[in-house]
């Protein structure tokens, strides 16, 4: 589409990742944009120098109200917004497209998409899956919900090319009007997850059902042999993955990989690449920082940084991967996911310890684990530094710290990343007081 002096009103800024990836774009293309943001003008600073160079492009820091949209061309929605936002109902109520930062890119992009999503697991399954084509000489490009846009590298994707897109229920909602189409589309799982954005679990599962609908009789539906009972839109050939049709994967990967590696090995069956290959190439992946992520340290503890795990079905993964006597780092902001499972498998962790709860979730956690476990240790921590210093004290050579919090970071940090910098920050510092002792 033309957007040359096209009216766009853009509903947040962003500190990373797609939103200010497309009002750049838009930008570029000569539109003339206005962005409102609630939020705090000096955390934006990094933003704001980005925009610096387009003067049509004018930020309010305010709340956003439904006058923005009057007499606009489009509406330019982060993922971050709900709904049923007064500004995107009023966009929807007088016709006005809206538009989002993955949804400009499927427009543009000349390559063939492979969309992978689900509640747990889609940035590692993608990854996976960008390695083992990259290995067997393909031409793949990685982005969407991972925090890197493809949306200004569009000159660097070519026709012949793959582009893997991880995608999240945030940004599947929005595509649903646009009903792109993916050669392969895959679920990794599914589990009720972001209820206070998506309000039902039908919601959230309709959202996901986007990643099919527009497929055909020659493309792929990748899904999770639990749901092979459940009816899914498009005419996709369905293949069904469990991690027990891939055994071959490295031996000390936890079952959760497994299950991940299953679906990427499902993925490039389906188009063709050479099966000993992927499977090859699988023992040369180094895994993505913030998700199980080792960190080196000279402290005699193995400390893992898990901060992407915003789900208590990511925690209750990362549980499975304790070997040995370990201390979780639990909680964050609070969030309507369901708790239950979490805490059972908190109970019946048989390496676990200790368990530091943070932040508002862990208030509500720890008076939960209380009655479920009074045998197991428990600290509270209003934040992450002070739930490190607890599984500091109580733990011992050779034990476990890891920090895979269940919840958003948004009551202490921006993003998760921040979380896990911050995470590797305090055991460094550690370091340091040890080395200095």
């Amino acid at each position: 589409m033309d957007w040359e002096g096209k009216r766009i009103c853009a509903l947040g800024l962003g500190r990373f990742g797609g939103q200010l990836a497309a009002i750049e774009y838009l930008a570029r293309a000569g539109a003339d944009i206005l962005v409102t943001d609630s939020g705090d003008p000096a955390s934006l600073r990094d933003s704001l120098d980005r925009l610096a160079d387009y003067p049509q492009v004018r930020v309010q820091f305010r709340p956003q109200v439904e006058d923005d949209v009057q007499d606009c061309d489009a509406v330019l929605v982060s993922p971050a917004i709900l709904p049923r936002h007064p500004c995107v109902q009023a966009a929807i109520a007088q016709k006005i497209p809206l538009l989002t930062e993955v949804g400009l890119f499927l427009e543009a992009c000349p390559a063939r998409v492979i969309a992978i999503s689900g509640t747990v697991g889609k940035s590692t399954t993608g990854a996976m899956l960008t390695h083992i084509l990259r290995a067997g000489g393909l031409g793949v490009h990685f982005g969407g919900n991972i925090g890197s846009s493809l949306l200004l590298k569009l000159a660097e994707i070519h026709n012949e090319d793959f582009v893997v897109l991880e995608l999240s229920s945030f940004q599947l909602h929005y595509l649903q009007a646009q009903s792109p189409r993916f050669i392969a589309a895959a679920l990794t799982n599914l589990s009720p997850h972001h209820l206070e954005w998506h309000v039902s679990f039908e919601n959230y599962r309709d959202a996901k059902a986007g990643l099919f609908a527009a497929q055909t009789r020659n493309d792929a539906a990748i899904l999770p042999r639990e749901v092979s009972g459940r009816e899914w839109p498009g005419e996709a050939t369905r293949i069904y993955f469990s991690q027990v049709h891939f055994p071959e994967v490295p031996e000390h990967w936890p079952e959760h990989d497994c299950r991940n590696a299953a679906a990427a090995l499902s993925i490039a069956d389906w188009l063709g690449v050479d099966v000993a290959a992927s499977r090859r190439a699988l023992h040369s992946y180094r895994g993505l920082p913030h998700r199980l992520q080792r960190l080196p340290n000279s402290l005699q503890r193995i400390v893992i940084n898990d901060s992407k795990a915003t789900s208590p079905m990511a925690t209750q993964a990362a549980l499975q991967s304790l070997t040995g006597p370990g201390w979780l780092v639990l909680g964050g902001a609070k969030s309507a996911d369901d708790t239950d499972e979490l805490l059972q498998s908190i109970v019946r962790c048989p390496h676990l310890r200790g368990v530091a709860c943070m932040g508002p979730a862990g208030e509500t956690l720890i008076e939960d684990l209380h009655e479920l476990s009074p045998q197991l240790q428990l600290g509270e921590a209003e934040t992450l530094g002070e739930a490190w210093d607890w599984c500091w004290r109580h733990s011992a050579d050779g034990d476990t710290l890891l920090l895979s919090p269940g919840f958003p970071s948004f009551n202490e940090f921006m993003h998760y990343e921040a979380r896990g910098d911050c995470w590797e920050q305090l055991l460094r510092e550690t370091e340091d007081e040890h080395r200095q002792a």
